[in-house]
C-alpha cells in the first residue's frame, strides 16, 4: 500500500510504501557504509587536528585554554563563507557573501561519537553551542545562523573527530524562510502556532513519540521524508533557539534520543541541524516553533526524488517508532 501525506506545516509531499523496502538490488552492499569508511577506535590521533595535543594544527581556541578542554570553538579552517570581506554587488543574481563560520570540537577524544558520550559531556558541548548561537544571532551584520552536525562519510563529514558546525551569514535561506512563512499563514487562519497543534495531535494519538522529558518531546514526523527521521521540540512555545532557558533538559534529550536510534539502527551515518525564527521575522514569533532534526542518511535519493521534489519513504514514521520503543524495551509486545 502507498499513501501521500503532507507535511502540517509547508504541505511538502511524501509518498510512503513499504513494499519498497525489500526490493532486490545487486548494486548495493548493506555495509557499504562500513567498507569504505576509515575509523580509528583510539583515544588519541597524531594527524587529528582536533586531538589534545594538537592545537598547533587549528587556529585559536575562542572559549577556553588550550589545557584541559571539555569543547572547544575554533574558526573552520576551510569555510564555506570568508569572514572579513566587503560586501559587494557583483550582478542582480551573484554578490560576495561575508559571515562567521566556526567549529565546535565536541570531545577531546579521538573516538567518543554522540553513540558513546555521557550526558555530561552532552551538557557542555550544548551549553557552549547556546552561548555562542546568542552571540552570534544578536550580531547586526548576521541574518541567519546555521547550526549543523555531520557524522560519517555518507553524512557529508570529512574528520572522523566529533563536531559540529555554526554558520552564519548575511543572507536569508529559502527554506527555512518559506517554512516560517507557512507557519504564519496557517496561525492566520487558525490563531495558535502549527506546532504547538501538531504537539498537541501527536501527543493525543500516541503513535510517533518516542520519547520526552519535562519540557522537549521527540517524535517521528507524520510526514517525514527520510527513514528514521527525528525531531526535537520543546513542549512550550518558543519560535527561537536563543530564547531557550533550559539546556540541561534539551542535552538529556539529545542524549537519549541518540541512544535510542542506536540501538535500533546502529551507527548510523546523519545529519542533524537547527530551524530556529529568522531574526527579521519578529511577527511570526506566536507562529514559528524552534526544533532540532535528525537525518539519518541510510537512503538516498534518486531520480524520482530529484525530478519531482516529492520524497520517498519507505518506512513509515509509525513502524519507525514502535520499532524504537521495542529495541529498547519501552513498549509491551
Amino acid at each position: 500500500m502507498s499513501e501521500i501525506r503532507l507535511d502540517f506545516v509547508t504541505k511538502r509531499a511524501v509518498i510512503f510504501t513499504n513494499i519498497r523496502e525489500n526490493k532486490p538490488t545487486d548494486l548495493w552492499d548493506k555495509n557499504i557504509m562500513n567498507v569504505f569508511e576509515k575509523f580509528d577506535d583510539i583515544e588519541y590521533s597524531p594527524n587529528c587536528p582536533f586531538c589534545v595535543g594538537n592545537e598547533h594544527m587549528t587556529p585559536e581556541n575562542q572559549y577556553d585554554s588550550e589545557e584541559n578542554w571539555k569543547v572547544k570553538i575554533i574558526p573552520n579552517m576551510y569555510p564555506i563563507i570568508q569572514t572579513e570581506m566587503e560586501i559587494k554587488s557583483i550582478n542582480k543574481f551573484c554578490y560576495v557573501s561575508t559571515g562567521i563560520h566556526d567549529v565546535i570540537v565536541e570531545t577531546p577524544k579521538h573516538n567518543e561519537t554522540y553513540f558513546t558520550m555521557d550526558l555530561n559531556q552532552f551538557n557542555i558541548i550544548y551549553e557552549k553551542i547556546h552561548k555562542r548561537y546568542k552571540e552570534l544571532i544578536n550580531n547586526d551584520d548576521i541574518s541567519y545562523v546555521s547550526l549543523f552536525k555531520n557524522y560519517k562519510m555518507l553524512g557529508g563529514a570529512s574528520l572522523q573527530h566529533s563536531h559540529s558546525q555554526i554558520l552564519s551569514l548575511d543572507a536569508i535561506p529559502i527554506k527555512l524562510n518559506y517554512e516560517i512563512n507557512s507557519s504564519y499563514e496557517y496561525y492566520k487562519d487558525k490563531h495558535s502556532c502549527p506546532y504547538c497543534d501538531m504537539l498537541n495531535f501527536e501527543m493525543k494519538a500516541e503513535k510517533r513519540i518516542i520519547y520526552e522529558n519535562e519540557y522537549f518531546i521527540a517524535l517521528e514526523p507524520y510526514a517525514s521524508a527520510y527513514k528514521y527521521e527525528t525531531w526535537i521540540l520543546p513542549k512550550n512555545h518558543i519560535s527561537s533557539f536563543e530564547n531557550e532557558e533550559k539546556i540541561s533538559y534539551l542535552s538529556e534529550m539529545l542524549y537519549k534520543v541518540f541512544n535510542l536510534l542506536y540501538n535500533t539502527i546502529g551507527n548510523f551515518p546523519f545529519n542533524m541541524y537547527l530551524n530556529s525564527l529568522l531574526k527579521n521575522k519578529t511577527e511570526c514569533k506566536d507562529s514559528y516553533h524552534y526544533s532540532f532534526r535528525i537525518i539519518p542518511k541510510i537512503a538516498g535519493s534518486a531520480g524520482f526524488e530529484m525530478s519531482s521534489g516529492i520524497r520517498v519513504n519507505s518506512v513509515y514514521p509509525e513502524d519507525a517508532a514502535y520499532n524504537i520503543l521495542k529495541k529498547n524495551n519501552l513498549i509491551n509486545i
